[in-house]
């Protein structure tokens, strides 16, 4: 699979953030049948926040610069939370960043996403999105071949459509960022101090 047969449509990069729903506990979401969790935290911390997120999405990224480093120094570093983050596809850009992020391993997967997170305004102001993604890919390390193996990997793109179907048909994850706080749906009307004050709710029961 090529770069073009993917068929990039960066005008819609902003559809399918943010999607509000009650409170509620998800049957099944702290067993995810396609990939299994990386945590962000101690294992043995009470409070887990999952999130659902993609990395051409602004409130994504917003969430990603703000709010988490507040979480992580409130409550992760407490070893009171515990963070797993889950891609979900909205298009064939955040495919391509997972696919890359996947090839450079596991340990670099985190960081490879936060840098694309970082160059959302040039790769969604660019008349050419391939070119730019290669750039910011080159910058990691990863040469022209590299990357043209990372996006030929249908067996891992599988995995990402079949996680995203999963999220959406089987955890009613209608956009992103959404997060789930012990299980149960937060509902984000205002602010990201929603999902602090879940934290706080969970740690207290």
């Amino acid at each position: 699979m090529t770069f073009r047969m993917m068929a990039v449509i960066v005008s819609g990069i902003a559809l399918g953030c943010i999607g509000s729903a009650k409170a509620a506990p998800v049957q099944g979401l702290m067993n995810p049948t396609v990939f299994q969790d990386s945590f962000v935290g101690k294992n043995t911390a009470p409070v887990t926040l999952v999130v659902y997120s993609s990395p051409t999405c602004s409130h994504c990224i917003d969430f990603h610069e703000n709010d988490l480093p507040k979480l992580q120094e409130t409550y992760v570093a407490s070893g009171k939370l515990k963070i797993a983050y889950r891609p979900f596809v909205r298009n064939s850009v955040d495919a391509v960043i997972f696919m890359l992020a996947n090839a450079r391993g596991q340990d670099k997967f985190d960081e490879t996403v936060s840098t694309f997170m970082s160059k959302f305004d040039e790769i969604a102001a660019a008349s050419n999105a391939e070119d730019v993604l290669r750039e910011i890919a080159a910058s990691m390390g990863v040469d022209r071949a590299g990357f043209d193996r990372a996006i030929a990997d249908q067996t891992y793109l599988d995995k990402l459509n079949a996680a995203t179907t999963e999220a959406s048909q089987k955890f009613g994850v209608a956009g992103t960022p959404s997060f789930f706080v012990n299980g149960e749906r937060v509902e984000v009307k205002r602010s990201f101090d929603e999902v602090s004050d879940a934290i706080a709710a969970a740690q207290d029961g």
